[in-house]
């Protein structure tokens, strides 16, 4: 079983950093979350790139920042006070290994958490081991189904179930022979028409496969051809009794997962709506314009940066400030981020809140909780 004695420091130092901001003091944010590049090598039905009118992979390859600037913006993290390095998974991260292995080794040098999202095809034995022996700290494997498939059709290639679980097998392997439980081993699945029915029949797949966490997230709808993979309303009444079975089974045999936890994101009104707006400011409701009360902690908690520089609060943004000009430490002090910081205050949504990821909410809400005990309110 993986200890998560450092996540729970983590998360404890999290909500102090809230306390100093809600208090009128600053302190620096806890986690980066980072776009390396924007190539992938699967067509995934459900993701965000298939609204794109044009090349990504062309397009990342005329503006992606170099290794030695990444590097240098380890260093910069390191400084500020950074403590979890998250690579995300919007992209295939191992489309260029030779710029994601150098990043997460720099990451663990300098002691932070290491976090990699992966589609797991582009792996190999030397990849896998190199992982290990590094103790990267979480591997985060996307997997839609446990039937090969129903993988393959949500992910657009064909053999790509065979790769990625012939990689998730060889994780176990080095894990194994090197005597170490880092990775922690995350599966990601995406809910589904094509794969919902099938969540306790996955779980025990997952128990094969020796994972010690199970991410849920209900499908978003990022272009038309996805509403095709959406529940409809008699699916939505059974997924319910579907997530209570999975859940029991993931608990019988000691997986964590967020099926039925504070994180609920299979709830409802993330499976149903589209704009997450209305969602936010429910969650938000009261008078006091305070941290405690704001829709989002992010701008407080959070930085982003993305394949060509843009440097923001959330992975959703579309504009900003720019690492080639500034230190993370003036973004994140600067003007651009604390008018965010205000509007947030104001309960004055961003745009591009209305696509706000159902795990983030989740999170929020239990942040949220854990702020008002701290504070005794």
């Amino acid at each position: 079983m993986y200890s998560h004695k450092r996540e729970s420091k983590i998360e404890r130092e999290r909500i102090e950093r809230l306390i100093k901001w809600h208090k009128g003091e600053r302190a620096a944010p806890i986690k980066i979350d980072v776009e390396l590049h924007k190539r992938c090598n699967l067509k995934c039905l459900p993701c965000s790139r298939q609204a794109s009118d044009f090349d990504l992979n062309k397009e990342s390859m005329k503006k992606e920042m170099p290794l030695e600037k990444w590097l240098e913006i380890i260093n910069e993290a390191k400084e500020l006070g950074i403590l979890i390095w998250n690579i995300e998974g919007a992209n295939e991260p191992m489309a260029v290994p030779e710029l994601t292995m150098p990043v997460i080794k720099k990451v663990k040098e300098n002691g932070m958490y290491g976090i990699i999202t992966t589609n797991g095809t582009l792996w190999n034995e030397d990849l896998i081991k190199e992982l290990v022996e590094v103790s990267c700290d979480r591997i985060h494997f996307s997997l839609d189904s446990s039937n090969g498939d129903v993988h393959d059709y949500l992910r657009g290639v064909p053999g790509s179930f065979n790769k990625t679980v012939e990689n998730i097998r060889l994780l176990n392997k080095w894990k194994k022979k090197l005597n170490t439980e880092s990775p922690m081993l995350n599966i990601n699945i995406i809910i589904t028409k094509k794969n919902y029915k099938e969540l306790p029949e996955f779980v025990e797949f997952c128990h094969e496969l020796l994972v010690d966490y199970i991410f849920v997230e209900p499908l978003m709808i990022f272009h038309e051809n996805a509403k095709d993979l959406r529940l409809n309303e008699e699916e939505r009444k059974e997924l319910p009794n579907i997530i209570s079975m999975a859940k029991n089974i993931a608990d019988k045999y000691g997986i964590d997962n967020n099926f039925a936890t504070d994180d609920k994101n299979l709830n409802e009104d993330f499976v149903k709506s589209e704009d997450k707006k209305e969602v936010l400011l429910n969650d938000s409701s009261g008078d006091e314009n305070t941290l405690l009360m704001a829709p989002c902690f992010k701008c407080w908690n959070n930085m982003t940066i993305k394949y060509d520089g843009l440097c923001g609060h959330c992975g959703l943004i579309n504009d900003g400030e720019y690492i080639q000009e500034k230190s993370l430490k003036e973004i994140w002090f600067g003007n651009d981020l604390e008018s965010i910081r205000e509007k947030m205050l104001k309960k004055e949504l961003l745009d591009h809140c209305s696509n706000c990821v159902p795990s983030d909410i989740t999170q929020r809400r239990r942040f949220r909780k854990e702020l008002e005990i701290s504070l005794g309110e």
